[in-house]
């Protein structure tokens, strides 16, 4: 007993559907633990902003975003697995040019726009945050664009009502609204 043509294509659509499922999952899986230490690193930088005068806010930052890209392109590297040493060598490097395309993008913007406010300043980085991973998530990744709009909201929430407490605020939500992001995406 044969199958049909139409079975037969009906098949595939199903095997096809499920092969970009499971990526996706397993993408899901690899992305949970770098959104978790990026967490910890918004949660010490955002932390180390409040206890010190804002002078030195870009030198706390400093070395904790180095770490971040670095664990960033290590972790993305471990996560993709069997692949080809040449594959992960590229994927390392779409990774740091992406990740240096938003900071150039950040910091033009923060330049043009120039926040009237040390609130605003603050703030600003978890917006861009929230952009940056609706867009991943309405372009491939559904689940981003929930963590987007959590983090987006709740760097508006903190800038409206927060604003005395706005460092620890971004610590606490921001950079623990990551590590739980991060959970939920590695259950995936």
């Amino acid at each position: 007993m044969g199958i049909s043509k139409t079975e037969a294509a009906s098949a595939l659509t199903d095997i096809e559907s499920a092969a970009r499922r499971s990526g996706l999952l397993k993408g899901y899986r690899g992305a949970g633990p770098i959104l978790m230490v990026w967490g910890v690193i918004w949660a010490l930088g955002y932390g180390g902003m409040g206890i010190s005068p804002p002078e030195i806010w870009g030198w706390i930052w400093l070395p904790l975003d180095v770490i971040g890209v670095v664990a960033t392109v290590l972790m993305s590297r471990a996560a993709k697995g069997a692949g080809t040493a040449a594959g992960q060598a590229g994927m390392g490097w779409k990774i740091v040019t992406g990740v240096l395309a938003l900071l150039i993008f950040f910091a033009a913007t923060f330049t043009l726009l120039s926040p009237a406010s040390v609130e605003a300043a603050i703030a600003y980085p978890g917006v861009v945050t929230g952009l940056v991973y609706a867009g991943v998530g309405i372009a491939y990744a559904p689940r981003y664009l929930w963590i987007g709009a959590a983090v987006f909201a709740a760097s508006m929430v903190g800038y409206f009502f927060f604003q005395p407490w706005l460092n620890y605020w971004m610590a606490v939500v921001g950079g623990g609204g990551l590590i739980v992001a991060g959970l939920w995406l590695r259950r995936a």
